[in-house]
């Protein structure tokens, strides 16, 4: 089952509805600060934790809804089976104020996604900027206060890793008197540390033939780590917290890591792991802790949100050729701000399995900002959109971005050579043109040649004289379209 459309009314950032279509497939979404993005990742999150926790809707309903308009904030999603599945319809779930059907007893499909705890934001990830102190690398915190803080798993006890460690720090804090001994604030100290220690403890007890571990937390990372390319390997060590002797405090919890690159063992890894290692080895960590949980559930999805802040395009593109090939079984939603990134990375993203939306705040009477959504963002589309409105000026001026990205996409995609300029605004279609060229049929040459300065170019410039010809922009408009289909073509 895929998500078919998202309908949202009066969440946060949600002013009214909005409704979302995806079309059962993959989302990458570009919204500027302020847009209502990351009100999308927490309404689906509660969606999903409404099925197995209590969610109070009134400390997420929009601020700005009148008193006469309140009580009706609502997520609802509707699942889309894939063909041959069980069920056959489309299949609507609710979670609102008046309704929620998320949790139902007789139906696991959105409890399913919650056991996955797939749903992870850039924050989880900025303790990678802190973790060098004392010489040696330590990732606890980024572990249990970062990327599986809502892990669960048997040995948790129904609860998420993060709230057992939240509850041992609340212990370990909570001051003594006539009504609360030192005696028991040991036992209790000690007992919350078990339970974190036991659990934590266990992810990092390597399996052998004869003690399996199904829980180890490298078993489904290195893969993964494997392919963001960095050629390392490891393991991990827990050394387990203690209480320090006045129990006040506490002591040591310490993940250290065991590091090998190129098959040579590093000495010093404070000195070798940078940004960038540490997050490919973080977010492997965290793709491998999903993967490890059974996956023969119906409906699978994975938000990342804002998670490419903290990554280089050395880690960047690498995910997402792993969210392709590794989770190509899921439905994958991806938030960035960063607009450059967003349009480079569509033309690796173009086709039938992934869709691009932008997310722009919109200012509307009484100076309040609503999302505005736009679901099409294919640059031929929209010079298709304004030809058919007789906007002619806009439709051209489209379809020659449309012709700039697609060739400047084909050359990145095929490695071209083109000679070296200081800054990227230095370099004009032309420079692209010239190496793509060569790779197209004699007809789409000729179509392109004719068009392009014709029609792209001198409908981009204010020119009164110029008589804006429809057949012949119509006829442009299909060149790059042609251009396309042939570019994609090539192996």
């Amino acid at each position: 089952m895929k998500i078919k459309t998202i309908e949202i009314n009066n969440y946060k950032a949600f002013y009214g509805k909005h409704k979302i279509k995806i079309n059962k497939r993959n989302v990458f979404i570009y919204g500027e600060n302020g847009s209502g993005k990351s009100s999308l990742y927490y309404a689906l999150k509660d969606f999903v934790q409404s099925s197995m926790e209590t969610i109070n809707l009134n400390e997420v309903e929009n601020i700005f809804i009148p008193g006469s308009k309140q009580g009706n904030c609502f997520v609802n999603v509707k699942l889309q089976p894939r063909p041959g599945g069980n069920p056959t319809t489309v299949q609507e779930y609710k979670f609102g104020m008046v309704t929620t059907n998320t949790n139902l007893a007789t139906d696991t499909t959105i409890k399913d996604i919650y056991h996955l705890k797939s749903f992870l934001t850039y924050k989880s990830l900025l303790d990678i900027h802190h973790l060098k102190k004392n010489d040696e690398i330590d990732l606890f915190n980024l572990l249990v206060n970062g990327v599986l803080k809502h892990f669960k798993y048997a040995l948790t006890g129904g609860k998420e890793l993060g709230e057992l460690w939240n509850d041992v720090k609340i212990l370990i804090a909570k001051e003594t008197d006539s009504s609360y001994n030192t005696p028991r604030k040991k036992r209790d100290v000690d007992a919350a540390l078990t339970s974190f220690n036991d659990a934590f403890s266990q992810l990092f007890i390597e399996p052998t033939a004869t003690s399996p571990n199904p829980e180890y937390i490298l078993t489904h990372a290195l893969p993964i780590l494997t392919k963001f390319g960095h050629n390392i390997d490891l393991k991990l060590s827990y050394i387990p917290a203690r209480p320090n002797p006045e129990y006040d405090s506490l002591e040591r919890g310490n993940v250290r890591v065991q590091l090998t690159y190129a098959d040579t063992p590093v000495t010093k890894p404070h000195l070798f792991l940078n940004e960038a290692r540490l997050s490919a080895i973080a977010i492997s960590i965290y793709l491998g802790m999903i993967r490890r949980h059974p996956q023969l559930i119906r409906f699978k999805m994975l938000f990342l949100d804002d998670i490419f802040i903290g990554l280089d395009i050395s880690n960047r593109l690498p995910l997402l050729k792993i969210l392709e090939d590794d989770f190509s079984d899921y439905q994958v939603i991806l938030t960035t701000y960063d607009k450059p990134w967003y349009e480079y990375a569509k033309g690796f993203l173009n086709g039938n399995r992934w869709k691009t939306i932008e997310f722009y705040a919109q200012e509307v009477n009484g100076g309040y900002e609503v999302p505005k959504i736009d679901d099409n963002t294919d640059l031929l589309d929209k010079s298709q959109e304004h030809f058919n409105n007789s906007d002619y000026k806009a439709s051209a001026v489209y379809a020659r971005s449309a012709f700039e990205q697609i060739i400047m996409n084909y050359c990145a995609k095929k490695r071209k050579p083109l000679p070296f300029k200081k800054k990227s605004k230095d370099y004009s279609s032309q420079d692209f043109w010239n190496y793509v060229y060569p790779d197209v049929a004699p007809a789409t040459k000729t179509d392109i040649e004719q068009y392009r300065f014709l029609i792209y170019n001198a409908l981009s410039h204010y020119d009164p004289e110029i008589n804006p010809l429809k057949s012949e922009l119509n006829d442009a408009i299909q060149a790059v379209r042609d251009l396309r289909t042939e570019l994609n073509a090539i192996p």
